[in-house]
């Protein structure tokens, strides 16, 4: 706290309250609110370079940054991400460039997600030889043997997509990279500007779109992210079929301490895979 007082007074800005709110300090003024929290890797510089200025106000002093504080809009929930779709292909459309393959390979992304796959059919394999070894099923043993195969399907769709995926590319010189803000969330959006950027990095664009699919999958309509994204950042069939396998690939098992905790994480991984074969489906006709 003595350092934040000390980077509060550089600014002038006196302070009445504070609050912790995880990494970050809330701190209130007779004027009103700032965010003060580290930030080693600024990467605003660059954003501002390439004119996307989508983020609050913000001072960096040191490896501190002292933010405005943003109060969140009235928006449904259901309107907000089709705002946030346009606002992340504005940050790709902006940040767009290309490296030789070298530098950044189709090949680390192939034998990563080979590697995932195979540890992930291990992991499968051995509990349900445990599974069968069972003279009396728990109910999540028998709720996984009733729908393993359904899983085992999705592991081949995934391991044949990127072997099919990686023979495509593979000769490919570049690769087209954008900055990722890699912490894509409805709680990160305010006022179509993107806050918590401590972890941007240079990456394939599905790469957002891979994790902000993971947390926000249900209860919306995927379809039409993907159509508001697109609509502003045309992707690649390649970048396409990548996306799909990354968002494709089951979760580790889960082991917990209860039988309704176990019960209940198959049921969700179950109904994710049915909701992604979905959404998989719907945009398959829509571009056929």
């Amino acid at each position: 706290m003595k350092k934040i007082n000390e980077l509060l007074r550089n600014l002038e800005i006196k302070p009445i309250h504070y609050e912790k709110n995880g990494k970050a300090t809330i701190v209130t003024t007779k004027n009103g609110k700032y965010v003060v929290k580290k930030n080693p890797d600024p990467i605003y510089n660059y954003l501002n370079q390439r004119t996307f200025e989508y983020y609050p106000n913000i001072r960096i002093i040191g490896d501190y940054e002292v933010a405005e504080y943003l109060e969140e809009p009235i928006i449904p929930d259901d309107q907000k991400i089709l705002d946030m779709a346009s606002l992340i292909a504005l940050l790709h459309v902006k940040t767009t460039h290309y490296k030789p393959i070298e530098e950044y390979g189709y090949q680390d992304i192939y034998e990563t997600i080979k590697g995932n796959l195979e540890y992930l059919k291990k992991q499968y394999d051995d509990k349900m030889d445990k599974v069968e070894s069972e003279i009396f099923m728990s109910p999540s043993s028998y709720l996984l043997a009733r729908h393993i195969t359904a899983i085992y399907n999705m592991l081949k769709f995934c391991n044949d997509g990127i072997e099919k995926w990686y023979k495509k590319v593979k000769e490919e010189k570049k690769i087209r990279l954008v900055i990722l803000h890699n912490n894509l969330s409805l709680d990160h959006f305010f006022g179509n500007k993107l806050i918590s950027w401590n972890k941007a990095k240079i990456g394939p664009p599905i790469f957002d779109l891979y994790k902000f699919y993971k947390k926000t999958y249900t209860p919306f309509v995927w379809e039409e992210v993907m159509k508001k994204y697109l609509a502003n950042y045309p992707l690649k069939e390649e970048e396409l079929e990548l996306f799909y396998i990354m968002i494709s690939i089951p979760s580790p098992l889960e082991l917990h301490d209860t039988e309704y905790q176990n019960v209940k994480f198959i049921h969700e991984e179950l109904d994710y895979m049915n909701k992604t074969n979905h959404f998989i489906e719907q945009m398959k006709k829509t571009s056929s």
